[in-house]
């Protein structure tokens, strides 16, 4: 029973920030069921690199290495080949903020059973204070790190849908590229105390604005569902 209890707090930061990344889209918020089952999705993968994590030495070095460079070049592939091949032909995925809400599904869906793994792990081979150290820590900073992490080449994915294949290409190369870059850079700030950890802060806290400024906002103003000046001062006044 407290095995489940650890776990149940350890997966709802997970649901919690998917509510919330979830509520960003204001103009054509994507099918729940849809948006489940890439978290769902995201969730299996998680599961299956739990699995292959367990049974491999990893191949390039020491702890560091494996943190910054083989995590970031396996994870965020799986996470963007999840929602490629599960709902990106989908006919709802018909706007840039689109990838962004599933890639974020998967990450989330992934950092959901991650965190059950670090939590509960500190909090029953440790002891208690360990897991609940873990969980506020984790629930703030790496469970969102990994949405802000895929948003990337989520938001690659909405904006190329539809150009030319080679466009499509450099686009999603480049925000895999992002992402990959972006997850490595934390696992080594987390990993390192530089500054005594205010270098962690700082650069969680420039990711956080580069992905509103560079991809969120953007995103949701090239929404086509977004309403005409006019029309939008109609709803405000109907809203009085």
């Amino acid at each position: 029973m407290r095995y489940f209890a650890v776990s149940l707090a350890a997966f709802l930061p997970g649901i919690a920030w998917l509510v919330y990344f979830y509520r960003c889209d204001r103009y054509e918020r994507e099918p729940v069921r849809l948006v489940v089952r890439t978290f769902l999705v995201g969730m299996l993968v998680a599961l299956a690199m739990g699995t292959v994590y367990s049974g491999l030495d990893y191949p390039w070095g020491p702890y560091m290495w494996a943190a910054v460079i083989f995590a970031p070049l396996v994870e965020e592939p799986a996470k963007f080949l999840a929602v490629r091949w599960t709902v990106y032909n989908n006919r709802n995925f018909n706007e840039p903020f689109d990838g962004i809400i599933y890639a974020v599904s998967a990450a989330l869906g992934f950092a959901a059973v991650e965190n059950i793994m670090y939590v509960a792990g500190g909090w029953f081979e440790i002891n208690p204070l360990a897991g609940m150290f873990t969980l506020i820590s984790r629930t703030v900073m790496s469970v969102p790190g990994h949405a802000l992490f895929s948003a990337w080449w989520g938001a690659a994915l909405g904006f190329s849908k539809g150009r030319k294949p080679l466009t499509q290409i450099l686009m999603v190369s480049g925000g895999l590229l992002a992402s990959i870059l972006f997850h490595g850079a934390f696992n080594w700030f987390a990993s390192n105390e530089v500054l005594g950890g205010l270098g962690f802060l700082v650069f969680l806290a420039v990711l956080w604005r580069l992905t509103w400024v560079k991809l969120i906002k953007p995103a949701l103003k090239a929404s086509p569902f977004k309403p005409a000046p006019a029309e939008r001062v109609e709803t405000a006044e109907s809203e009085r």
